[in-house]
């Protein structure tokens, strides 16, 4: 009898080790033959259930989540495996860009959530657009696609050999911690990629990592126990960790013979800054890639492991610098406009010849460009830079420094607005045959040589035609859009489109209204605080 009893005390523990998914009796880990056993049974109750309410299923159905690169990932992988013969679908649980707006391509949707809203490169896409039935409808909303009923969501995994599902989103940010509810996966998922940007290492995590929450990521941390679950021998779908497939790229190899980007991303940060934002006194310790992996591991694939042991977890980790090589980008062109009239400062006085530290304000920001320009030209991309301005002091001391890549423009209408410094630089732009121009604020001297290497670095290797600074306020969950823009004159229509500006609404304007082009390089708020009145310069 107390054999028997025994038995079944420690089959009862076999069973809560099961459910935990972790531990067995005694503190040793749950064997393989249970764990296979535990997989088995949870596939078996959802195949029961989805039987039970009638589910036509017949996709592998692969949800992506995680922060940057998500859409990246999914357009490589559904391109690539419809090249292969298979029908392939893309939808999402949360939002995507309508593949009408991205590509130009006229809409001629049915009305029908199971018909696609467009076919690209063989690739089907499905979403129901913004603003539909009475919803509230604002410019970037309709631009994107919502998820499908889960009737029409049955229908196209009945009809597709595969589909991808976005069931996250991070506002183009390289990282994030998420929130409660999130990822939206949907019914019946097969296997869920998380996704992280490599352009997040080096940066500073609270800058880069959307609902970035220090006590959350602590907590985190404890509950991963310290180590990453690849290094204790587990995966999200069972299995030992030499089963799991780590989707990340490998480095590329050079030559030598000319410089990677990766590496002009790397040395970006070993440019000497300049003066400190007073509110910028936090540590901004740099994010390591070991890191980036292990916010993934004890955010996502942790908790979705507990919660849904039957699904598959995989990391990836997007390369953008990999993809950037295929960028051939040698000459750029950096404009700095210095024809404000600064009339929020104080009285009579010239703010951009205000002193600053010691030297006049518009100076920090053209020794900080001069600074990454010498950097660029050590790796093959030629610089040279145009100080637009109404102010003959400006020009004198520009004339003064005597480096023939330095320049300046004479603004004769700078009373129109800062879209005549525009088209002044852009001119300077196309005749220098740059093919990425970036504009510059003269009032912004806390945005050191460093960060704009690596913002030029990462416009060039995002292949997008467009990109510029941006903020995420994680209080009022909104997003700030502000110079430096950048706008690449060898891709689509940026040239015209900046010559056609006028008034004083800048360039900005243009970013708002194509985000899909646009790379966005999200920073500390600090860097990228003007001066703008007298007091600022305290």
């Amino acid at each position: 009898m107390q054999e028997r009893q025994s038995r079944a005390d420690g089959a009862r523990q076999t069973v809560q080790g099961m459910q935990s998914g972790v531990e067995t009796r005694e503190g040793s880990r749950m064997p393989k033959a249970h764990r296979r056993k535990q997989i088995t049974y949870y596939q078996r109750q959802r195949r029961d259930k989805e039987q039970e309410t009638g589910a036509l299923r017949h996709a592998l159905v692969i949800a992506v989540a995680g922060a940057g690169g998500k859409s990246t990932y999914i357009r490589q992988q559904a391109e690539r495996q419809a090249g292969e013969g298979k029908r392939v679908a893309v939808t999402t649980t949360t939002h995507i860009y309508n593949p009408c707006v991205q590509y130009g391509i006229r809409e001629s949707w049915s009305g029908d959530e199971a018909e696609p809203v467009a076919v690209v490169r063989g690739v089907a896409y499905f979403g129901r657009p913004q603003g539909m039935d009475g919803q509230p409808e604002d410019t970037q909303q309709s631009w994107k696609l919502g998820p499908v009923s889960p009737d029409a969501f049955r229908q196209i995994c009945s009809r597709y050999d595969v589909v991808y599902v976005e069931a996250d989103g991070s506002h183009s940010m390289p990282a994030k911690i998420p929130l409660e509810g999130e990822p939206v996966l949907p019914p019946g998922a097969d296997e869920v990629v998380i996704v992280m940007g490599r352009h997040a290492v080096g940066r500073p995590l609270r800058a880069v990592c959307q609902h970035y929450d220090a006590d959350r990521l602590k907590v985190a941390a404890r509950s991963a126990d310290g180590s990453p679950a690849s290094d204790r021998g587990t995966t999200a779908g069972g299995g030992t960790a030499s089963d799991r497939r780590v989707a990340a790229e490998s480095n590329p190899v050079s030559d030598g013979s000319e410089a990677s980007v990766r590496d002009i991303a790397a040395d970006s940060l070993k440019v000497a800054g300049g003066i400190t934002a007073p509110e910028d006194q936090e540590p901004q310790t740099p994010l390591t890639e070991a890191q980036l992996r292990h916010l993934a591991e004890a955010c996502y694939i942790r908790p979705l492991r507990i919660r849904y042991p039957w699904i598959r977890s995989t990391y990836y980790l997007s390369d953008m610098y990999r993809l950037g090589e295929k960028e051939h980008v040698t000459e750029v062109t950096f404009i700095l406009m210095a024809s404000g009239f600064g009339r929020r400062y104080s009285g009579s006085e010239n703010k951009l010849l205000a002193d600053f530290h010691g030297r006049p304000l518009y100076l920090h920001a053209l020794e900080h460009l001069a600074k990454s320009a010498q950097q660029l030209r050590s790796y093959q991309v030629y610089v040279r830079i145009g100080v637009v301005t109404r102010y003959p002091e400006i020009m004198q001391q520009t004339a003064d420094m005597q480096d023939p890549d330095i320049t300046y423009l004479e603004n004769h209408m700078a009373e129109e607005g800062i879209t005549s410094s525009i088209r002044i630089g852009t001119k300077k732009a196309t005749a220098d045959h740059a093919q990425l121009v970036v504009f510059f604020a003269a009032d912004m001297p806390y945005l050191d040589a460093g960060q704009i290497t690596r913002f030029v670095c990462d416009c060039i290797c995002s292949g997008k035609p467009y990109g510029c600074m941006a903020v995420r306020d994680e209080i009022e969950r909104t997003v700030t859009t502000t110079v430096p823009g950048a706008f690449r004159l060898d891709k689509g229509q940026a040239a015209d489109r900046l010559l056609a500006l006028h008034g004083d609404r800048g360039a900005m304007r243009l970013i708002r209204q194509r985000p899909w082009d646009t790379y966005y390089f999200y920073t500390e708020p600090s860097s990228i605080r003007d001066i703008d009145q007298k007091e600022d310069s305290r």
